[in-house]
């Protein structure tokens, strides 16, 4: 990037992709993680053992930023060190969503895990290359101002998970996701699986045994449903749509740096006591804090009940909480220091 030290607005027509970017990948992360629920355990019954590892596999690139980072830093594209890697990425991802667009709405369920993992791979080296542009428009910031830049980016990462939650919400709280067994086509007979069936609510059973497939279900809050191609195009649009805002990134060209001297500076960046000390803390807060019970998706469904519609509701207001803490931050907190409390 310039090495000129002037503040940048990251709303500019020169820098709004980075905005853009983010809320893309809120989007991203937010439905590919969200859908796995109404998927795996409202509509197949999931056990508690492959929700944990779907939802693993779909967030396996997140372990891979450092790799994406010393790919944009060390191998520029036509000497530019981050604008291509976001475009390139986010038309990887898109590509990936119009293949399991195309699948139909019958996918397997463990083939669209793998889909989203792949389309994944996409977004985090969008982001990571975004991260780069942040943090270099972030130390253009004045001392006084110093943060906006990373509220605002995360305040937009998490508006596009509440959006995208909103649209699980009113999609996916129908009959074909919460009604096991349900059938929309009168001309296709109920299934006689056991497994489908002890799953079904009794009184649907009691009341119509051999009919009981084409009624709702009271776990059913609306009486229409959005198909998964449908919702993996309603992202693939927005990731398209964004596409031209980041070619017209402002973006200054570089030479690539060596790789030696490259790994050498992050190496001697790893020994620097706030560096290891930080990197100490996120280890051990993930240890402990992010132990998390196998059986907690499982259980919110059979024994609290927790549907798509009441599910989702509960995501969307930790969400919305955290959205606004960001930005009760951004706005009144970014010079308060609580070593100096």
């Amino acid at each position: 990037g310039s090495v000129e030290d002037e503040e940048i607005d990251p709303l500019s027509n020169d820098y709004v992709g980075i905005i853009a970017n983010y809320f893309s990948v809120g989007l991203m992360i937010g439905g590919s993680t969200s859908l796995l629920y109404p998927v795996l355990i409202v509509q197949g019954g999931a056990t508690s053992s492959l929700m944990t590892a779907s939802y693993a596999v779909v967030m396996v690139f997140w372990s891979y930023k450092i790799f994406f980072g010393f790919l944009s830093d060390c191998f520029p594209i036509l000497g530019y060190k981050r604008k291509p890697y976001i475009v390139i990425g986010w038309f990887f991802c898109a590509s990936v969503l119009i293949v399991l667009a195309k699948e139909g709405n019958d996918v397997d369920p463990s083939h669209m895990v793998m889909m989203f993992a792949t389309a994944n791979a996409g977004y985090v080296m969008a982001d990571v290359a975004a991260d780069g542009f942040m943090v270099w428009v972030a130390h253009r910031e004045p001392i006084e101002k110093r943060g906006k830049m990373q509220t605002l980016v995360y305040s937009m990462n998490k508006l596009g998970q509440i959006a995208i939650n909103i649209l699980i919400l009113l999609g996916f709280s129908g009959p074909l996701m919460n009604c096991a067994g349900y059938e929309p086509d009168p001309r296709v007979p109920c299934t006689d699986s056991p497994q489908v069936i002890k799953r079904v609510e009794k009184h649907l059973l009691e009341a119509s045994p051999t009919e009981w497939c084409y009624e709702m279900c009271h776990a059913s809050t609306f009486d229409w449903d959005l198909s998964i191609p449908e919702f993996a195009l309603s992202i693939c649009f927005v990731i398209a749509a964004s596409i031209p805002l980041y070619l017209r990134l402002k973006e200054d060209k570089v030479k690539a740096e060596p790789r030696g001297q490259f790994l050498h500076a992050f190496w001697k960046q790893l020994q620097r006591r706030a560096a290891w000390q930080v990197i100490l803390y996120g280890m051990i807060s993930h240890i402990t804090f992010g132990v998390m019970n196998a059986a907690k998706m499982p259980a919110n469904y059979v024994w609290l009940e927790l549907h798509t519609f009441q599910h989702q509701i509960m995501v969307i207001f930790e969400k919305f909480f955290f959205f606004v803490g960001l930005n009760l931050v951004r706005r009144y907190a970014l010079n308060v220091s609580w070593r100096k409390q």
